[in-house]
């Protein structure tokens, strides 16, 4: 494993500089980031719709039922379009899925917590963590529609910034004090 981290130290490096800017890139425009993700997310709903379609057409001999599957599909593009041309209300329903996630995040991490109290030493370390999504969830849910506009691209630019950092942690770490040669 040390050979191969230090065979990409490079890698390690440029990814985790990219990454870590892209990061600070959408903590600076969380509105712009935001809005981009939920069309992003519409066009590839369309996309994946019309793929399933041309797939239940084509394989219609062989599956049983194959008009539901191209119902389904047909719901998939009309939803994406649908959410395409109203960006804000899928914002919003991503915004809210985030939110129940992080709710359902923390009860999974306190159930996990009390499971292992007499297992662990730190066992209240996922009591905290669940306490902390519980907390997130509330700030997200309770904030809407105004958390809407901004939350996605900053919970995004924040993993993107930790993950560069912890690239570049590796890179650090593995004693690439200088670019290696490749």
């Amino acid at each position: 494993m040390a050979d191969m981290v230090k065979r990409f130290c490079n890698t390690f490096l440029i990814e985790g500089i990219f990454i870590m800017l892209l990061g600070l890139m959408l903590l600076v425009l969380p509105q712009l980031s935001t809005l981009a993700l939920s069309v992003m997310i519409s066009v590839a709903l369309i996309l994946a719709g019309i793929y399933k379609l041309i797939s239940s057409i084509i394989r219609r001999d062989e599956i049983e039922k194959s008009w539901l599957s191209a119902l389904i599909a047909i719901l998939m593009v009309v939803s994406g379009a649908y959410l395409t041309v109203r960006p804000l209300l899928n914002i919003f329903l991503l915004t809210m899925g985030i939110g129940i996630y992080f709710v359902l995040e923390g009860i999974n991490s306190m159930v996990i917590s009390f499971e292992s109290k007499g297992l662990l030493k730190h066992w209240w370390v996922g009591l905290v963590a669940g306490l902390i999504q519980f907390a997130l969830a509330f700030v997200i849910l309770f904030g809407l529609p105004g958390t809407a506009l901004y939350s996605v691209g900053i919970l995004i630019g924040v993993n993107m910034l930790l993950s560069g950092i912890a690239l570049i942690s590796v890179y650090t770490g593995a004693g690439c004090t200088r670019l290696s040669k490749a």
